[in-house]
């Protein structure tokens, strides 16, 4: 396969689109990191405005899951598009990783809002310790375990592809011995 093969084109642009996604992730955790100051002081400040007192849907513990989780959630991301880079995944294993890591990131970020406003904290479709089950819950719910299911695709997939490539070199570097 040459560099300008249709191909790499695709694995090239799908790269792209998997950090795009990974760092507006990211974005989306930090103004959730705004939320959480404002659900704090139970107003928006920002100064030299005039203070404008709000209740902020949500809990300072959800608010705080947004914020850290959607950086996280980014930072996994962006790294594992370089990973499948370094990897050179196949055609199949780069689409399955790549958007696999495209829609972590979405249902986690689903999953951290819906599951802030919700009363079941998005643990369950139905009541929890926590609370009773609500449309926002079952939304966080069912968004998260979808995603759940694709991040643990794409993380199997980058850690097979490592394994199999370093048993490569392995067998490469005892031949050149």
């Amino acid at each position: 396969m040459t560099e300008h093969s249709p191909s790499n084109h695709h694995s090239e642009r799908l790269f792209f689109l998997v950090i795009a996604n990974g760092m507006t992730v990211l974005f989306i955790g930090l103004i959730a990191g705004v939320l959480l100051i404002f659900s704090l002081l139970d107003a928006v400040t920002i100064w030299p405005l005039p203070v404008w007192e709000v209740s902020i849907p949500g809990t300072t513990r959800g608010w705080q899951a947004a914020h850290v989780g959607g950086i996280l959630n980014g930072v996994m991301i962006g790294a594992g598009a370089l990973i499948m880079q370094k990897l050179s995944l196949s055609p199949r294993r780069s689409q399955w990783t790549g958007w696999g890591l495209i829609l972590t990131g979405w249902a986690n970020t689903i999953f951290y809002w819906a599951g802030n406003v919700s009363q079941n904290r998005g643990l369950s479709v139905g009541a929890t310790p926590f609370g009773e089950g609500d449309i926002a819950g079952a939304i966080a719910f069912l968004g998260g375990g979808l995603g759940m299911i694709f991040t643990f695709i794409a993380i199997a997939i980058l850690a097979k592809s490592a394994f199999d490539q370093a048993g490569t070199t392995r067998q490469s570097q005892s031949l050149d011995s």
